[in-house]
């Protein structure tokens, strides 16, 4: 029984070890091999046996060729073959087979390859994700998840500096001296760990019970993340990260990335952080296929042409594209795009696109988009917008937009809207809106539209509803006139200028009315003030419909005394001017009015005149 469970052990280890094999690729399956003067053929047989795959080639490949002696141990298919035949065999893999072809040699090669592995230089693991490139030629490569790299570069070049970036690593510069296709290794060193706060702060006493700790939240540098299955190595602090959820323009500028972007260049962007290159043009049809390369994204043009999209760190004077402009840092210039320019720093200049315009840092002096602006920074000069436009700092000039403007900041300016205007914080300036203007302090200008909102306000706004929280004035009151005898009104604005809301009503003579005015009020003297109220009210029946125009207009000079508390009182002669559109209908019809007419009211007066009489009024009101 026991010698059965050991064959089943066997077994299931020899298929464990064959799946294996199976999963990686047959020149990357590691090997080792101890070889003395054996002929090159038994050493494929040897290579084949311990990489578990067939080798597949001509036998005139291997005549005249010497014995061979090889020992190795761990290392990858593609090394021991290079090892063997150098450069004059090419490689071919098709499923489990490799084949080996006759490398074809031209007389004079414009270009040679360099290959081979990135290795860890203290436990010698291979290291993917790791951006090889050179600056002249602006030819790169990554290195795959097996730490395995494959570079093209011009054998014209009179000097080849290879430059090799990895997160995390110290960086490496390699010059390479000769101009033939070779295997070449690199090996990197881990970069040394950052010092943590506990590093140099002697250890004290431990006292249980819960503290808060405070958090910073991590600054959005990264303008597109790192999207790929490779491993990223992250040199550890000793401190909790604290996950913070990502800005409305934070997700735009990610989620354009991952769309516009190959991974290739993700990760460039990241292990290429702190180098910057420099190029007086570039053309691109799309990302990674223009005349800078795949390290577009780390190259600040003074000229750049986008037949769709275009990727770069930077642009200097002119950028034209097709569709989209993606530039991870300033603009300065002009910058124009068919639909949408996306950046990740400041722009100077002139920004035009067709449908959109997202910038994380300042804009100024014009910016212009067809649909939506949105600025992460502060706006200085013009911002115009089809729909919308949003800046989350502050706007200094004209502000624009055929909808709604929003500013979480401070405006100086102008802000036009067909919607609605939207300041967090301190207007000095005008804004005009079609419905709806907000602002939580006016200090200059003013408000237009057919609502304003301020929590505090220096300034008159202009409207037919107007609402100023701290220092506006409100009142709610009861009044008396000669045509109704009970009304209710509510004033709100400032002061100066107050829009009325008011109905009414008369028992006696069964006429109600419904109104809006508005006010001006001086300030108080000795408790004493003078106001001056016009309105237009609508005169109805009771049990009839409002079916007829029945204006009434009225102009009410007040005299108003402060009672005790938030009472007062008022009272003031009136003048109105009636006019029914049917006489017959009237709403005054069979009433006498204690009032002096001014003209006649009687058979000879064509009901296309007004009529018109002194009044009075006498309100009570209190402050809200």
């Amino acid at each position: 029984m026991t010698a059965l469970r050991s064959k089943i052990l066997i077994i299931l280890l020899l298929i464990s070890g064959l799946a294996y094999a199976q999963t990686r690729p047959p020149l990357e399956r590691l090997v080792s091999l101890n070889l003395r003067n054996e002929p090159l053929e038994q050493a494929l047989a040897a290579i084949s046996q311990a990489g578990q795959f067939n080798f597949s080639y001509n036998p005139a490949l291997l005549a005249q060729r010497p014995p061979v002696t090889l020992r190795v141990s761990n290392l990858p298919v593609r090394e021991v073959l290079g090892q063997l035949f150098g450069g004059s065999v090419r490689v071919r893999v098709r499923g489990n087979h490799v084949i080996l072809l006759k490398a074809d040699e031209p007389a004079q090669p414009k270009d040679f390859i360099l290959d081979g592995y990135i290795i860890d230089r203290e436990t010698a693991d291979r290291i993917g994700a790791v951006t090889l490139f050179e600056r002249t030629s602006l030819r790169s490569a990554v290195s795959n998840g097996y730490g395995y790299y494959r570079l093209k570069l011009p054998t014209a070049l009179p000097t080849i500096r290879l430059e090799v970036r990895r997160e995390t690593y110290v960086n490496r510069s390699l010059t390479v001296s000769t101009r033939q296709t070779q295997p070449l290794n690199i090996y990197l060193t881990l970069a040394a760990r950052r010092a943590t706060f506990g590093d140099s702060i002697p250890r004290l006493p431990v006292v249980a019970g819960q503290l808060p700790v405070p958090t910073t939240p991590l600054p959005d540098t990264a303008l597109l993340p790192l999207v790929a299955t490779y491993p990223v190595a992250y040199v550890p602090t000793g401190l909790d990260e604290v996950t913070v959820p990502p800005s409305f323009l934070a997700r735009t500028r990610r989620r354009m990335g991952r769309w516009a972007l190959s991974a290739k260049q993700l990760i460039t962007d990241i292990n290429l952080d702190r180098d910057t290159l420099y190029r007086t043009w570039q053309v691109s049809f799309l990302p990674t296929l223009g005349s800078n390369r795949a390290l577009d994204g780390r190259i600040i043009n003074d000229y750049s042409l986008n037949i769709l999209v275009g990727y770069s760190l930077g642009v200097r004077k002119l950028e034209l594209g097709g569709l989209y402009n993606i530039v991870r840092q300033d603009v300065q210039g002009v910058q124009l795009s068919g639909f949408g320019n996306l950046v990740g720093g400041n722009t100077r200049g002139v920004q035009l696109a067709g449908f959109l315009n997202t910038n994380q840092g300042n804009v100024a002096p014009l910016q212009a988009a067809g649909f939506l602006n949105l600025v992460g920074g502060n706006v200085r000069g013009v911002q115009l917008a089809g729909f919308l436009n949003v800046v989350r700092r502050d706007v200094q000039g004209v502000q624009a937009a055929g909808f709604t403007n929003i500013v979480p900041g401070d405006v100086a300016g102008v802000q036009l809207a067909g919607f609605s205007n939207h300041v967090a914080g301190t207007l000095r300036g005008w804004q005009v809106s079609g419905f709806l203007n907000y602002a939580d302090t006016v200090a200059r200008g003013g408000q237009l539209g057919f609502i304003n909102v301020a929590n505090v306000s220096k300034r008159v706004p202009i409207g037919f509803f107007s609402y100023v929280k701290q220092g506006g004035y409100r009142d709610l009151s009861l009044s008396a006139n000669e045509v109704t005898t009970l009304n209710v009104s509510f004033r709100t604005g400032v002061r100066r200028f107050y829009n009325i809301f008011t109905v009414g009503l008369n028992p006696a003579t069964n006429v109600w009315s419904f109104g809006y005015g508005l006010g001006t009020r001086t300030t108080e003297f000795r408790g004493w003030s003078l106001a001056l109220e016009a309105s237009v009210h609508q005169l109805n029946r009771v049990n009839e419909p409002v079916a007829e125009e029945n204006r009434l207009l009225r102009l009410s000079p007040l005299l108003t005394r402060q009672l005790a508390g938030r009472l007062s009182f008022s009272v003031g002669p009136t003048l109105n001017a009636y006019h029914p559109d049917d006489r017959d209908r009237s709403a005054l019809r069979g009433i006498t009015l204690p009032a002096l007419l001014v003209s006649s009211d009687s058979p000879a007066n064509p009901r296309t005149q007004w009529t018109g009489w002194l009044g009075w009024q006498g309100n009570l009101a209190v402050r809200l």
